[in-house]
């Protein structure tokens, strides 16, 4: 950024994009990034946040996600990553760490779309105690709750999330959930569910076609109503659980078997798979988290250690992916029909290329409403 912000394209781009009149004039220039990080460290995080919230509202109220609704609910998927790294010889390792706990909106299609961003407070030396993700999950729902009272949602996440007061927050906001179900996060409910899964609950070969069109059977799906295992426990469960044992190959290599906790109803296998479905779509977060974290948006990248400039650069970052997750499916994908299907990497490098060469003032302005992203590719 240092390098090129004085090149006379790339300085008229970021001072059109920023609603500013370029002049010639000696003392006029694009910002280093010092007086990027001087200007961040005074700027009100919440109203980064606020940003980001409004576009994820325009989103949903433009039907972008009409095609990702299970059963009416808006699926979030739920994850802790780290954000950054800080460097200093003051600071201890946990303080060296900075983490957040992130909400994101997830499509069939592969989207995973930030939504709202709580942090993880470091350990502290006087209370010795550690924020964990469970604290950072409340404060986070009852932001989301605030935020979006009317919307309806699912909340989908990892094992550590398949719990009594998660899905307690879950009941309470008329949240539905689907979240991993292992035996080391409820133990007791784990042996009781298989127990109960003799007796009761549904059993069903998952069928597909191979490439000659016959039929062949590539895994077995199973439901049972946890309530059943009142007979074991004494005391009834409010959710399912949903089994997936795959018999081949996944796309990862590996053979897939999974099970899920939900609140939705399942009566038979079709609406097991879907739940099953959906419950695997949580890795399109940790997909999110990787390319940010390799594909040039600096996720653990160390911006700086000043905490209020940090932590709006994340939102920056949160901000800068949604729009390019959305331009690069409404734009780019149709570009790409016409060559070798270049890397979003490579395009994003042609698209820096173009603006330090030849800026944003050669490129034709189009009406407003003369232009308008097709959605023919975002279905399930």
């Amino acid at each position: 950024m240092d390098m090129t912000r004085n090149a006379r394209a790339y300085s008229k781009s970021v001072f059109a994009l920023s609603g500013q009149r370029y002049d010639d004039g000696p003392d006029l220039h694009t910002a280093c990034s010092q007086t990027c990080r001087n200007f961040l460290a005074q700027v009100e995080t919440a109203a980064l946040e606020r940003v980001l919230v409004q576009l994820v509202r325009y989103l949903i109220r433009s039907r972008w996600f009409r095609d990702a609704m299970l059963w009416g609910c808006l699926c979030v998927a739920v994850d802790g990553t780290l954000c950054e790294r800080k460097r200093g010889s003051g600071l201890s390792d946990r303080e060296k760490r900075r983490y957040a706990l992130e909400a994101r909106i997830i499509t069939p299609w592969g989207w995973n779309i930030p939504l709202l961003t709580e942090a993880v407070e470091a350990y502290d030396s006087e209370k010795e105690k550690q924020d964990c993700e469970y604290r950072a999950f409340e404060r986070l729902a009852a932001r989301l709750r605030k935020l979006f009272p009317r919307q309806a949602f699912c909340i989908v996440g990892d094992a550590l999330y398949c719990s009594h007061p998660i899905m307690d927050i879950c009941s309470r906001n008329k949240w539905e959930f689907i979240l991993t179900f292992k035996e080391g996060a409820m133990p007791k409910v784990y042996k009781a569910v298989q127990s109960a899964k003799l007796r009761v609950g549904g059993r069903d070969w998952v069928k597909a076609k191979d490439e000659s069109g016959a039929g062949k059977t590539v895994g077995v799906v199973s439901w049972v109503d946890a309530m059943e295992c009142a007979y074991d426990l004494g005391e009834g469960e409010d959710f399912r659980v949903v089994t997936y044992f795959g018999r081949e190959a996944s796309e990862d290599g590996g053979r897939y078997d999974g099970a899920f906790a939900t609140s939705f109803e399942v009566s038979d296998a079709k609406r097991a798979l879907v739940v099953a479905a959906w419950g695997r779509r949580r890795w399109n977060i940790e997909a999110g988290f990787r390319v940010e974290k390799h594909g040039g948006f600096g996720l653990e990248h160390t911006f700086c250690n000043d905490d209020t400039a940090g932590r709006n650069y994340h939102v920056l970052m949160q901000i800068a992916y949604t729009l390019w997750q959305v331009f690069d499916t409404g734009v780019l994908s149709r570009l790409s029909d016409g060559c070798r299907k270049p890397s979003q990497e490579m395009w994003a490098k042609m698209l820096f290329v173009a603006i330090l060469v030849l800026g944003l003032a050669s490129v034709p302005r189009v009406a407003v409403g003369a232009f308008r992203m097709r959605r023919f590719h975002l279905v399930a």
